[in-house]
């Protein structure tokens, strides 16, 4: 998968998703949504497994574009 993917949570789930995310050294950034109470991690290049395990973590909680 070649474009970014972002999975938007609450503040509440960022530090146990962002812990879990360490453990299994995936790269990825967190930006705080204009506007909004939720933040998104973002990941680059992602291969397909990795992207199923973040599926499955997050729920489907994909933020678009």
């Amino acid at each position: 998968m070649e474009q970014n993917i972002s999975f938007t949570v609450s503040w509440s789930d960022a530090t146990r998703l962002a812990k879990t995310l360490q453990a299994r050294n995936l790269r990825y950034a967190v930006k705080q949504l204009p506007g909004k109470t939720t933040l998104a991690f973002v990941f680059p290049k992602l291969s397909l497994s990795q992207y199923v395990y973040l599926y499955i973590l997050f729920g489907a909680k994909r933020q678009e574009g």
